[in-house]
């Protein structure tokens, strides 16, 4: 499943075939139905305007790593302003950028990285997730987070993130806001999934996370793209097969072809796949480490007093301690110091 695909065709039939009943959303506000088939529309406008990205899983787990080697592991407990300044500085190469990859399969990479730890149960809740990146205005980014819940089932994006730019037009992440989506929250509620304010209040606090934490992603894949390594591979496919495309066309279904045009595929190129067998082995190196008991690497001891709970004081003589290193294992070269 490709979340955008689905998204374009689900409302895509949506406009084509269906008249959508007025609700109300949060704040007891009638959303009308021409105010829903605008929405329609405008999220059809933006994908078929934006360049299309999709990551393998590789791709997904390898950027995920280079955002860890930048913001450090969760237990390191570094500032957030580390990985902001980081990113602040890299270029989105268009207005309007799709990031989309599987969320379950990234999950599940990082918990072989050690990073976390999730259930089965949990695991099988995320599917295919997609970013849709906003820099038209010259006053603010904006990111909509939307999100599979089943092969052909997914959540619209319910809050917009606007990051205001500074006065050299980066973002500055000292000045964001959320933008609620009146028809988006207004169908979850008559769907009985916000029943009311406290849960409104959690599915907020939920989204809120995952797309400032995971939007980051997006933001790396360009980075690696601007170091001109090779470390990525992309290719452009077609969307829609010749057939399909035949298809909509014979039936008149134009906004298809407008929509489903074509989208990059992002995999890992040599550079890439050898930074994640080097990581997969200095995993495995540290987890040995940690379960061994083996005695210490061969080093001297200086002298030293030893005081006991007795009183008795001995004094310990210069010794090596430990055991000699293998000669199989790699010597790390230091070179010469530089006097002062």
């Amino acid at each position: 499943m490709i979340l955008y695909k689905t998204i374009a065709l689900k409302f895509g039939h949506h406009l084509e075939n269906e008249v959508p009943v007025g609700m109300h959303d949060a704040d007891g506000q009638r959303v009308s139905s021409n105010e829903i088939r605008q929405h329609w529309k405008g999220v059809l406008s933006d994908l078929s305007s934006a360049r299309i990205y999709l990551l393998d899983h590789n791709a997904a787990n390898y950027l995920d790593s280079l955002r860890m080697d930048i913001q450090g592991m969760p237990w390191q407990d570094h500032p957030e302003s580390v990985i902001q300044d980081y990113v602040r500085d890299i270029e989105l190469p268009r207005e309007l950028i799709w990031i989309e990859y599987d969320d379950r399969q990234l999950w599940e990479n990082r918990s072989a990285r050690g990073i976390t730890t999730l259930e089965e149960r949990e695991l099988s809740n995320r599917h295919q997730r997609g970013f849709l990146f906003d820099n038209r205005s010259s006053e603010k980014l904006s990111v909509r987070l939307f999100s599979a819940i089943a092969d052909n089932i997914f959540i619209d994006a319910p809050f917009v993130l606007e990051i205001s730019k500074s006065q050299d037009g980066r973002p500055d992440f000292s000045n964001t806001s959320w933008k609620p989506q009146r028809t988006v929250l207004a169908g979850l509620m008559r769907a009985g999934l916000l029943p009311d304010e406290s849960s409104l209040r959690e599915f907020f606090e939920e989204h809120k996370g995952h797309l400032t934490y995971e939007m980051v992603i997006g933001f790396m894949l360009f980075a690696a793209f601007a170091a001109r390594e090779d470390d990525l591979m992309s290719n452009e496919v077609a969307s829609l097969s010749t057939s399909q495309a035949k298809s909509a066309r014979k039936f008149g279904k134009a906004w298809m072809t407008e929509v489903l045009k074509s989208h990059v595929t992002i995999r890992i190129g040599p550079a890439g796949e050898r930074h994640l067998v080097e990581q997969k082995a200095r995993l495995r190196f540290e987890k040995a480490q940690a379960a061994s008991r083996a005695a210490p690497t061969e080093h001297w001891v200086a002298e030293h007093e030893r005081l006991y709970a007795d009183g008795k004081v001995v004094r310990v003589r210069a010794h090596k301690r430990g055991r000699p290193a293998s000669r199989d294992l790699p010597a790390r070269v230091v070179g010469p110091r530089i006097e002062g």
